[in-house]
């Protein structure tokens, strides 16, 4: 009798701990999921905003949400390069837009994990002006792309993407600049 009275108090015990554990484990987790789901639904605003804007070139909406010491990893295929302010990246998206006046991004979803944005994107253009000192050659470039975006506070503090620069842009003609050695 002893020994049913301490398995029926254990089981007793052990149910109201679960029970316990699982309302404050649901009360947290529900707060988690919502501050979640509302961070995530700002970043994933955040990143579709920039990329309309880079579409338009409608460059202080482009870098608006970009933050101080902004890190580019690219593909990886070369070293990162942080930014202190936007000034760098403007200049080189107006001549981004008189190279590639009809760049476009089609076909774009979204998905993200709190700080994190993933773009799944088809791009194309026509190199159509003058690019870094290269003459356009009117040859075209259309690829799939997935773009990383990290952000901070609604900031985006690095970029990296999986697909890599060099081969498209010399399948428009565009010659590589050789890496310093």
């Amino acid at each position: 009798m002893t020994q049913k009275s301490l398995l029926l108090a254990f089981a007793l015990c052990s149910l109201m701990a679960v029970s316990c554990k699982k309302e404050t484990t649901t009360d947290v987790t529900t707060t988690a999921v919502t501050d979640s789901v509302s961070t995530t639904e700002k970043n994933i605003a955040v990143v579709k905003e920039m990329n309309k804007a880079y579409v338009k070139n409608d460059i202080p909406n482009i870098f608006k949400h970009y933050a101080e010491g902004y890190t580019d990893y690219g593909d990886g295929s070369y070293e990162a390069q942080v930014y202190k302010n936007t000034d760098t990246l403007a200049i080189y998206q107006k001549e981004w837009a008189v190279a590639f006046p009809d760049f476009k991004i089609e076909n774009d979803k979204y998905y993200a994990n709190g700080d994190e944005v993933v773009v799944i994107s088809d791009w194309s253009a026509t190199w159509k002006g003058e690019f870094k000192g290269q003459k356009p050659t009117g040859k075209a470039f259309k690829f799939k792309d997935a773009e990383i975006y990290t952000l901070k506070d609604g900031k985006i503090t690095s970029h990296r993407s999986i697909m890599p620069l060099k081969p498209i842009a010399e399948s428009t003609g565009f010659v590589w600049p050789e890496e310093p050695k």
